[in-house]
């Protein structure tokens, strides 16, 4: 009979026990079992409740704004520049720039024509020249007659000198019913006391030599019309 319990080491016993418990598939009592590398990330996918509201697909969480992706890159600060000044001042070619220049300029010319031919005296004086025939508009057409036939001075000496007297002799008559359509014009203001001014001579007889059709402002009576 024995009286004493045979000693036994502390880490042979415990060497032992752990054989044990692995192949009983259990855990030493007041031992928490080791934590994988899912648990200690965060709680697995199998552990959200059943009745957890889901969210639904395409749908972004409250608080965020949805961000559509970009059509081209961000215009650099010197690009915008360009761009900016090619609104201000398009290129264009030459022959447009040419054209717009045109443009512009005849419509001044007649913007400042009609405002210098808007006054009731050169008014007058426009309607009573068109309302009548003048020998003046027949000037140039004469002269041109009178310069071709200075090439047949050549054939037809004596056609020289006639055509130089019948063009100082047209010119006269010219002068002459420019004086006659004048005095009729003074009459005419004098009645419906309108005032004369300066330069109407001179403005009566640039529109008197010219063509009916080629006349501005474009005649507004008709030949023998009242105004």
């Amino acid at each position: 009979m024995a009286l004493f319990r045979p000693y036994k080491h502390e880490g042979t016993q415990r060497a032992e026990q752990e054989p044990t418990q692995q192949a009983a598939g259990g855990s030493e009592p007041g031992r928490t079992p080791p934590r994988s590398r899912a648990g200690r990330s965060g709680s697995s996918p199998l552990d959200v409740p059943a009745d957890a509201p889901t969210q639904p697909e395409g749908e972004q969480p409250a608080g965020r704004v949805r961000t559509t992706p970009k059509a081209r890159p961000t215009p650099s600060r010197r690009e915008a520049e360009a761009a900016r000044r090619e609104r201000l001042n398009p290129s264009i070619s030459k022959k447009e720039a040419r054209r717009r220049a045109a443009e512009a300029n005849r419509r001044t010319r007649m913007e400042l024509m009609a405002a210098r031919d808007s006054t009731p005296a050169k008014v007058l004086l426009r309607d009573h020249i068109d309302a009548r025939f003048s020998l003046g508009q027949l000037l140039l057409p004469a002269l041109l007659l009178i310069v071709l036939s200075t090439f047949l001075q050549a054939f037809l000496p004596q056609m020289v000198l006639a055509s130089t007297v019948a063009m100082y002799v047209f010119l006269a008559l010219v002068i002459g019913d420019f004086v006659l359509m004048w005095r009729g014009f003074r009459r005419i203001a004098e009645e419906r006391r309108i005032p004369l001014e300066k330069g109407l001579k001179m403005y009566g007889m640039n529109r008197i030599i010219q063509i009916r059709r080629m006349r501005l402002p474009k005649p507004r009576v008709r030949r023998g019309d009242s105004y």
